[in-house]
């Protein structure tokens, strides 16, 4: 007599109950019989119809067709980051070593960038007289983030002294940008006098259009809107400066700000190397040079000032914490309290945090 093999019994389609199923939905692990069954089922569903590669899988449940699972994922991974180092390097953004004299590695290890980021000569130069004669931190960031592509700071030996690359926003503004970049900012200058001097200066853009002229003429200046001011330094001379501000936020920051004294606004600069969830910001004097109010700070390629009309209590939903004056790195922890005995208890804590990772990035 013939064996008879056990026949089981057949699986109907779960999305028409009438023909066996043939397909599992790799989303959901729904069974259909065909593809009707399965546009539907992902229509009436919103299924994507693509397996979650990330998610968890008990210890219990995990088989060879789990670890089979997760190994196409690590090969997925593997190809797309080939892929992205191919569109990186031919983009000309992949440099991550580059040979000095006598063959030396300029690559950065010490504190003035991430990782495997090479700084050029006139970077290193910046990084070096930025902390020996300004005594502060700046740190470059990888080649592909807008942020360094924007940075135009350089270091002027014949006067010794850094002109900025500078970042002002206004938080407190919503529905249009608010915040601009500067170049050319001299760290002998104020940044209050910058402030009053767009505040009360007209475009020559709009200047020269209201003197008339064709279409065409018209469209040039547009292009070239901007506020020509004069800037005092410290030590009494005027420099010529071209602010970039936008037309429009320059009418939104005249009707909110005009009436208010720049000593009557909040000046704030964020301080750096702290976790994200404990913002902390220093408060800074707009009407003292920019290099009095950046010392002992580490700045993420150029300053960034923020301006309000009143101390913030929140950022990103975090509470904000605000120190009254910069904490340099030589500060000892008890001189860190001190300074900021009259604040909350996470004040002085941020305070001496900022204190210790400074004097870390120094020391590196």
């Amino acid at each position: 007599m013939a064996d008879t093999e056990p026949q089981t019994e057949a699986i109907l389609c779960e999305q028409c109950q009438q023909i066996p199923a043939k397909y599992k939905c790799p989303g959901c692990l729904i069974r259909t019989c065909s593809l009707a069954c399965s546009k539907t089922h992902k229509s009436e569903a919103n299924c994507s119809g693509q397996r979650d590669k990330a998610v968890f899988v008990k210890r219990a449940d995990y088989d060879a067709n789990t670890m089979m699972s997760d190994y196409g994922f690590l090969q997925d991974l593997t190809r797309d980051h080939a892929l992205l180092l191919r569109d990186a390097h031919e983009q000309g953004v992949a440099q991550v070593k580059q040979k000095g004299r006598a063959g030396q590695n300029n690559t950065v290890s010490h504190g003035d960038g991430p990782p495997n980021v090479s700084l050029d000569r006139s970077q290193r130069n910046i990084v070096s007289r930025a902390k020996e004669q300004r005594q502060v931190m700046i740190r470059y960031m990888s080649p592909g983030i807008k942020r360094h592509q924007q940075n135009k700071t350089i270091w002027v030996s014949a006067k010794s002294r850094l002109v900025w690359t500078l970042e002002i926003a206004i938080p407190e503004i919503t529905g249009l940008p608010n915040k601009w970049i500067e170049n050319g900012f001299h760290d002998v200058c104020q940044v209050g006098n910058l402030w009053t001097g767009i505040l009360s200066e007209q475009s020559s853009a709009n200047e020269s259009k209201a003197d008339g002229g064709d279409e065409k003429g018209s469209r040039k200046r547009a292009r070239t809107d901007e506020v020509r001011l004069q800037l005092l330094s410290d030590d009494g001379n005027k420099y010529p400066f071209k602010s970039s501000v936008p037309a429009e936020l320059l009418q939104v920051l005249k009707q909110n700000f005009s009436k208010l004294l720049v000593e009557d606004l909040v000046w704030l600069i964020r301080i750096q190397n702290l976790p994200a969830n404990k913002p902390t910001f220093c408060k800074i004097d707009p009407l003292q040079p920019l290099y009095t109010q950046l010392r002992y700070q580490t700045v993420l390629e150029f300053p960034t000032v923020y301006v309000y009309s009143q101390e913030p209590t929140t950022w990103d939903g975090h509470a904000v914490t605000i120190l009254e004056h910069c904490v340099a790195e030589n500060d000892t922890e008890d001189a860190a309290i001190a300074a900021n005995s009259d604040k909350e208890p996470a004040v002085v804590e941020c305070a001496i945090a900022a204190n210790s990772d400074n004097e870390a990035a120094v020391v590196e």
